[in-house]
C-alpha cells in the first residue's frame, strides 16, 4: 500500500518508519495547534485510539471488529496485558478530544499539555514495539505559531485549513483500509493466557517506569486537566503553585506540604486542593487535611482560602467560611469565581430575609412572601427552593425580583434563567429587560459562545446543555429553572449538578401533581414545596388574582362513541363509503377520542365550531367571539378547522381565525398578532404553541378539540384563560370569567380515570435495551440457561463499556461503573449487583451516544425474544411476527440488503423458529443491526387523513360543577351577596344607613331580609350566618360586614404595610398575609382570634411567637380598623370600635 507522506512532524518523525499513520496524526496536531486548538485535540483523541489499536496489534489480541475506542481500553484483555498509567495516558487524550465535542473552545493550553502527553505515549511505543532506545528520542520541543509562515508563504488560513481537510479525508481513507486488512484474521484470535497476561503487563510497567510515570503523576493529569479547564495557567507558579511550603505543627518538622495553592492577583491563596489516590475511599482525611492548610495559611497571617479536595474520581468544595458543609463539584472554580467568594466574605448581606424585593417588580403580597420565604431558605445555608405558583400569578416577575435582589445583596455576581423553548426565552428577555433594564443581558443559544460580560443570561435547556463546558462551575450563584418538572431532570440533570449554584425551581403544576422526584431535587419533603401560591389561593383572595372558570362539556355520538362502520344508520355507510371508498369505509372503527386525528368528521367539527361562535363569550359589542384559543389534535386536524371555518363563516375567515404551529414560517409574528387586543384576529386554532406559557389575558374562551393526557399540561392549557383584564368589555367592565368547551371528557377524565403515572420519566431506548438485556440475563440465571446467561452478560458488559465518562450523570457513579468494568462482580451477578443494574446502572445508559437507532430497536427486540424463548413463554410467538414483519419491510433495492440474503432467508425459514437457539439468534441479531435502518415507511407521501362528511348528531351539552380547592360555600355566597348588595345601595335606604354605620330599626331589618331572599332566592343566609358565627337577628351585623367592605381597599391597606416595613422576615410576612385574608372575608377580626387557627399554623403561641412586644403596638394600629368587639345582645346599637 502506498505510504501518504505528510509535512514534516516536529515531534513524532522517529515513528514514522514503523508507523506513519501516527507520525501523520501527530503532525497534523501540531499543523493545527494555533489555528484551531479544539481540532488538535480532536485529531489527538485519534491518534490515542490509533496508538490503542496498534497496541492490539502488536500484542495480538482478540477485539471486535465494530469496537469503540472506549470498549477497546476497557476490554479486560488489555486492561490484563498493560500498565494502569498508560491507560491513564490514553484516557486522558480521549477526554480532551471528547470535551471538545460538547461545546469546549479548544484551549491552546489544554491542546499544548494533550501535545506533550501524545509524545510520551510515543516514545511507549518506540521503545516497547518498536526497538528505540529512549537516549535516541529528541526531547519534546514546543511547536511555533505557523501564522507568520503562513503570511509568508502568502497562503491565507482557510486555503491551509482545505489542504489539511484533504489530506485528514486521505487519511481516513487509509484507515479504513487498514482497519479492513487488520479485522480479517481478528476473529481467529484467542487471548492470552493469565500467565502472559501479567509478563506483558510487568513489560509494560517497565517501559512506564523508564518515563517516570506513576499513579501521582496521572492523577495530577487529571487534576491538572480539570485546572485547565477553568482557566488556570499550571505552569505559572503566581497561578498555580504545587508542593507550597506551610508552617504545619502537626508535623514532627513543623512544615507540610500543600498539593496545589491557587493564589489571586493579590498575593493571598484564593483555595488549597488536596489530592489524594484514586483509589482512596477515605476522602473525609483529605477534607480534614485540606483544612488544617487552609487554618495555616490562615496563621501565617493570608486570607483563609476555600478548600477542594479531590482524588481524581470525586472532587468536594467546602468554604467554610459560609458553609457548614461541604459539597460535591464537578471541576476547579475559575479565578474569578474564587475571587466572588471572597468578595463575599465581606459584602454579602448576613440577613437576606430582611430586604424587600424590588418593589416596582414584584409588589404583591403573595409574591413578598415567596421571595422571603427563599431568602430564608438560603440563610440557613440551604442551596434549593421550590415555588409552585398558578399560572397568571407572575412567576417570571418573582424570578426576576429574587435575582435582582441577591444581585443587590451580594449573594449573586450572575444569574441563570431556564426554559424550555424558545418562544418563552424570547419572553423571558423581554420581561427581564423591562424590568432590570441596567443589567447587562445575554441570550445563550443565539452565537454558539457566551459573553461572559454579562450578569443575567437566558437560555433554553437544550441551548445550555450543548454550550456548559465553556463556563466554569462557579460561574453562576444561582440557577432559576422554569417550568421544573417535565422530566427536564431525566434529560437535563447534568446542568444543575455541573453548576454550583443557588438553585430554585418554579412550577404552576398542583402540588399533588408533582412528581416525588422533582420534590426530591430541590431537596423538599414531598407535597411540602418552599412555598406555593396555587390557582384556589388567587381565584379565592378578596379581589381575586385570577378570573375562575366555567366548564360546559359539549359531546356528540361520535365523540362518545367513535365511528364503527357496523353501528352506523344506512345514510351514514353511505356517506362514509362515498368519501373513504368502499373497502377502507367497511373497514372503519375508530374511538371517539381519535376523531380529529385518524379521520376528520366534519359534522362534528361543525358543531363544535357553532357551538363556540353562539355560546362563547363575546367581545364588548356583543357582536364577535372574544379571544378564543382551540387546541387542536394534531397540524392538519388545525388546518382541518380552520377550513371548515372559512367555509361556515366565509363573512370571517382568516381575518377571524387563524392556525398556529410550528411549521409556519414566522409564526412569532403570528402570535404577537393574537396578544393585540384590538383587532379582528380572535381565533387561535393552537397545535402545542399556544398551550403553555404565552399569555394573552384577553383570552375568554378555551375550546379543547383534543383529548389531553398530562395532567401538567391540562392545567398549563386552563392557565391560558385564569389572566385578569381590567376593562376588557369597556371602563369598569372587567373580565370575571371565563368559559371552557369540552368536547373530549378530558374534565372526566382527570376528575374519575385519572391515574398518577409512575414517575419513570421518559426512558430512552438504550435504558430500555439494557433493561431488556438484564431481564434475559435474570430469566436465564432462573432457568439455569448457560448460553444466554453469558450472552446476556457480555452484552451489558459492552452496554456498561459504553458510558461515557465525560457524562456529569456517569461520573456521579463512576466508582461504582469502573468496579463492573473492571472485576467479575457482573459475572457473579448476585441480589446487590441485579439492584444495582436497574437502579443505577440502567438510567445512566441515555448518556450514551445513540449511533443507530434502527439497530437499537433490533437489539431490545431479540433480547425480548431471546428473554421468551428461554422462559418457554407465548410472547416468543409475538416476538417472531413482529420480527418478521419488520424484515419484510426491508428494501431489497439496496446492496447492503442484498449482502445479506442468505441470513435474511434463514430467519425466514421455519427450521430457523424450530431450531431456535441463543447462538443463532445472536448470530442474526449481530448481521441484521447494519442494515435494519434500510426498511421502508408505509405510509408513502400523499397519504392523507380521510374526511368524511357522515352526520353526526346527539349533542349533549351539560354545565359541569366546578370545584375549586379552599373556596367554601359561604365564601361564594358572600361574593354573591356583595354583587346585590352593591346594586341595592343607590335604591335602598336601609342599605345606606348601613353602610354610614347608623343604627337601623329591627323592622327595616326584617324588610331587608326578606327583600333579598325573594328577589335572590339563591342566597343562603344560614349558611353566612354560620361562616360568621351569629345567630340569625344579627343578621345586620353579617350585611354590615359585607356592604361596608371594600376589598381592593384591605388588600392595599396591607400592601403599603409591607412595603413600608422591609425588615419583616418571611414568617412575619406569611402571618401578615393570613391576616389580610383572614379580613377580607369577614370583615373584622376580634383581638383573640389572633391567638387561634389559621395563625396558630406559623406559630403554635399565635402572634406573640411572630412579632415581639415592641411591634405588637404597630401592629395593632395596622388593625385598627378592622377590630371589632362582638356586641352582647341583638340590640340596633352600631357596635364599639375597641382600641
Amino acid at each position: 500500500m502506498d505510504r501518504i507522506i505528510f509535512m514534516k512532524s516536529v515531534n513524532f518523525e522517529f515513528l514514522r518508519p514503523e508507523n506513519d499513520l501516527l507520525a501523520n496524526l501527530g503532525g497534523l496536531a501540531e499543523a493545527v495547534l494555533h489555528i484551531d486548538p479544539g481540532s488538535a485535540l480532536t485529531r489527538l483523541r485519534s491518534f490515542a485510539e490509533e496508538l490503542t489499536k496498534a497496541i492490539y496489534k502488536e500484542e495480538l489480541l482478540p477485539r471486535m471488529p465494530q469496537s469503540s475506542f472506549y470498549e477497546l481500553i476497557k476490554s479486560p484483555v488489555f486492561e490484563d496485558c498493560v500498565s494502569k498509567s498508560l491507560i491513564h495516558q490514553i484516557n486522558f487524550l480521549r477526554i480532551q478530544g471528547n470535551d471538545t465535542a460538547h461545546g469546549a473552545e479548544g484551549e491552546l493550553r489544554n491542546a499544548q499539555m494533550a501535545l506533550g502527553t501524545a509524545h510520551q505515549l510515543a516514545m511507549y511505543m518506540g521503545i516497547k514495539y518498536y526497538g528505540k532506545k529512549k537516549e535516541q528520542i529528541a526531547a519534546f520541543v514546543d511547536v511555533k505559531d505557523p501564522t507568520a509562515t503562513l503570511n509568508q508563504l502568502q497562503k491565507s488560513v482557510s486555503s491551509y485549513e482545505k489542504e489539511l481537510q484533504k489530506q485528514q479525508e486521505e487519511l481516513e481513507r487509509v484507515m479504513d483500509q487498514l482497519e479492513r486488512e487488520r479485522t480479517r484474521n481478528i476473529e481467529k484470535l484467542e487471548p492470552p493466557a493469565r500467565a502472559d497476561q501479567q509478563k506483558r503487563q510487568q513489560q509494560s510497567q517497565q517501559v512506564a517506569d523508564s518515563l517516570q510515570w506513576n499513579e501521582a503523576k496521572t492523577r495530577a493529569l487529571l487534576i491538572d486537566a480539570m485546572l485547565l479547564q477553568a482557566g488556570w495557567d499550571i505552569q505559572n507558579s503566581d497561578q498555580v503553585g504545587q508542593e507550597v511550603e506551610v508552617q504545619f505543627p502537626n508535623n514532627p518538622s513543623g512544615k507540610g506540604y500543600v498539593d496545589y495553592v491557587l493564589w489571586g492577583d493579590n498575593g493571598h491563596p484564593l483555595a488549597v486542593i488536596e489530592a489524594k489516590k484514586s483509589g482512596n475511599t477515605n476522602l473525609q482525611a483529605g477534607r480534614e487535611q485540606a483544612r488544617l492548610y487552609a487554618d495555616a495559611f490562615e496563621h501565617m497571617g493570608y486570607q483563609r482560602p476555600v478548600i477542594f479536595y479531590s482524588n481524581g474520581y470525586e472532587t468536594f468544595i467546602w468554604d467554610d467560611h459560609q458553609y457548614n458543609t461541604y459539597r460535591p463539584v464537578y471541576g476547579f472554580y475559575s479565578k474569578d469565581s474564587l475571587d466572588y467568594l471572597i468578595y463575599q466574605r465581606h459584602y454579602r448581606a448576613a440577613e437576606l430575609e430582611k430586604f424587600n424585593p424590588e418593589l416596582s417588580i414584584a409588589d404583591r403580597p403573595y409574591q413578598i412572601e415567596a421571595i422571603k420565604t427563599v431568602a430564608a431558605h438560603f440563610q440557613s445555608q440551604r442551596r434549593k427552593a421550590l415555588i409552585i405558583q398558578a399560572t397568571g400569578t407572575g412567576k417570571t416577575r418573582v424570578a426576576i425580583a429574587l435575582a435582582e435582589l441577591l444581585l443587590r445583596t451580594g449573594w449573586a455576581k450572575r444569574a441563570l434563567f431556564l426554559c424550555d423553548r424558545k418562544e418563552l426565552r424570547v419572553q423571558a428577555d423581554d420581561a427581564f429587560k423591562q424590568n432590570l433594564p441596567s443589567e447587562p443581558r445575554c441570550v445563550i443559544g443565539e452565537t454558539n459562545k457566551i459573553d461572559q460580560s454579562a450578569r443575567i443570561y437566558i437560555a433554553t435547556y437544550p441551548g445550555m446543555m450543548n454550550r456548559f463546558a465553556q463556563l466554569d462551575v462557579g460561574f453562576f450563584d444561582l440557577i432559576i429553572a422554569d417550568e421544573s418538572h417535565r422530566s427536564i431532570y431525566n434529560k437535563y440533570r447534568d446542568l444543575f449538578d455541573y453548576f454550583d449554584a443557588l438553585q430554585v425551581g418554579l412550577t404552576a403544576t398542583p402540588v399533588k401533581f408533582i412528581s416525588r422526584n422533582t420534590f426530591d431535587i430541590f431537596d423538599c419533603e414531598t407535597t411540602d414545596p418552599t412555598f406555593e401560591f396555587g390557582l384556589d389561593a388567587a381565584i379565592n383572595n378578596e379581589p381575586p388574582y385570577l378570573v375562575p372558570f366555567r366548564v360546559k362539556d359539549l359531546t356528540t355520538d361520535f365523540l362518545r362513541d367513535g365511528i364503527h362502520y357496523n353501528d352506523l344508520t344506512e345514510e351514514q355507510k353511505r356517506q362514509l363509503e362515498e368519501d373513504l371508498g368502499e373497502e377502507e369505509a367497511r373497514n372503519t372503527t375508530i374511538a371517539g377520542k381519535d376523531i380529529g386525528r385518524k379521520i376528520f368528521s366534519e359534522d362534528t367539527d361543525r358543531i363544535i365550531l357553532e357551538n363556540l361562535i353562539n355560546n362563547g363569550i363575546k367581545d364588548e359589542t356583543g357582536s364577535l367571539v372574544g379571544k378564543t384559543i382551540i387546541f387542536a389534535q394534531r397540524q392538519d386536524h388545525a388546518e382541518h378547522l380552520e377550513k371548515l371555518f372559512c367555509k361556515l363563516y366565509p363573512q370571517y375567515g382568516t381575518k377571524v381565525c387563524k392556525v398556529i404551529h410550528n411549521a409556519i414560517p414566522h409564526v412569532e409574528s403570528l402570535i404577537k398578532e393574537f396578544k393585540k387586543s384590538d383587532n379582528d384576529f380572535r381565533i387561535a386554532i393552537s397545535v402545542d404553541m399556544l398551550d403553555t406559557g404565552i399569555d394573552v389575558p384577553e383570552v375568554v374562551n378555551l375550546v379543547f378539540a383534543k383529548p389531553v393526557k398530562s395532567w401538567v399540561k391540562f392545567w398549563q392549557m386552563i392557565g391560558r384563560g385564569t389572566r385578569l383584564r381590567p376593562n376588557l368589555f369597556g371602563p369598569g367592565k372587567h373580565k370575571t370569567e371565563f368559559l371552557i368547551f369540552d368536547h373530549y371528557g378530558n374534565f372526566d377524565f382527570f376528575e374519575e380515570e385519572y391515574q398518577e403515572p409512575d414517575d419513570t420519566g421518559s426512558k430512552s431506548l438504550l435504558q430500555t435495551t439494557f433493561e431488556a438485556r438484564l431481564e434475559l440475563a435474570q430469566a436465564a440465571l432462573q432457568q439455569n440457561h448457560a448460553s444466554a446467561f453469558d450472552t446476556a452478560i457480555e452484552l451489558l458488559r459492552a452496554d456498561i463499556n459504553d458510558l461515557p465518562d465525560t457524562s456529569i450523570a456517569v461520573k456521579r457513579e463512576l466508582r461504582v461503573v469502573h468496579q463492573l468494568q473492571q472485576t467479575d462482580l457482573l459475572k457473579g451477578f448476585d441480589a446487590k449487583t441485579q439492584h444495582l443494574l436497574a437502579n443505577t446502572i440502567a438510567p445512566l445508559m441515555s448518556a450514551r451516544v445513540l449511533r443507530d437507532k434502527h439497530a437499537t430497536q433490533l437489539d431490545k427486540l431479540m433480547a425480548t425474544i431471546e428473554r421468551c424463548l428461554v422462559e418457554q413463554a407465548s410472547c416468543f410467538d409475538d416476538g417472531r411476527d413482529l420480527l418478521l414483519t419488520e424484515i419484510d419491510k426491508l428494501a431489497v433495492n439496496i446492496q447492503a440488503v442484498r449482502q445479506k440474503d442468505a441470513i435474511i432467508a434463514e430467519v425466514r425459514s421455519a427450521d430457523f423458529w424450530q431450531a431456535a437457539n441463543i447462538e443463532r439468534l445472536e448470530k442474526a441479531r449481530k448481521e441484521l443491526r447494519g442494515i435494519m435502518k434500510y426498511r421502508q415507511q408505509r405510509t408513502g407521501p400523499g397519504y392523507e387523513t380521510g374526511t368524511t362528511r357522515a352526520g353526526d348528531s346527539g349533542v349533549r351539552e351539560a354545565e359541569r360543577e366546578v370545584k375549586i380547592a379552599g373556596a367554601n360555600e359561604a365564601m361564594i355566597y358572600r361574593r354573591r351577596l356583595k354583587d346585590i348588595l352593591d346594586q341595592m345601595v343607590a335604591a335602598n335606604p336601609t342599605l345606606q344607613k348601613i353602610r354610614k354605620g347608623e343604627p337601623i330599626a329591627e323592622p327595616e331589618l326584617k324588610t331587608l331580609t326578606s327583600t333579598i331572599l325573594t328577589s335572590h332566592p339563591g342566597v343562603s343566609l344560614e349558611v353566612l350566618n354560620e361562616f360568621y358565627g351569629r345567630t340569625a337577628d344579627q343578621l345586620h351585623l353579617t350585611v354590615r360586614e359585607i356592604i361596608g367592605l371594600d376589598a381592593q381597599a384591605v388588600e392595599d391597606h396591607f400592601k403599603s404595610f409591607l412595603h413600608a416595613h422591609p425588615a419583616l422576615t418571611a414568617q412575619q410576612v406569611r402571618f401578615m398575609n393570613l391576616l389580610k385574608n383572614y379580613i377580607a372575608q369577614h370583615g373584622s377580626i376580634v383581638i383573640e382570634k389572633l391567638y387561634d387557627a389559621p395563625f396558630t399554623s406559623v406559630s403554635h403561641e399565635g402572634i406573640d411567637g411572630v412579632f415581639t412586644p415592641d411591634d405588637v403596638g404597630e401592629l395593632i394600629a395596622v388593625l385598627k380598623p378592622f377590630i371589632k368587639a362582638e356586641p352582647k345582645s341583638s340590640g340596633s346599637q352600631p357596635e364599639s370600635t375597641q382600641e
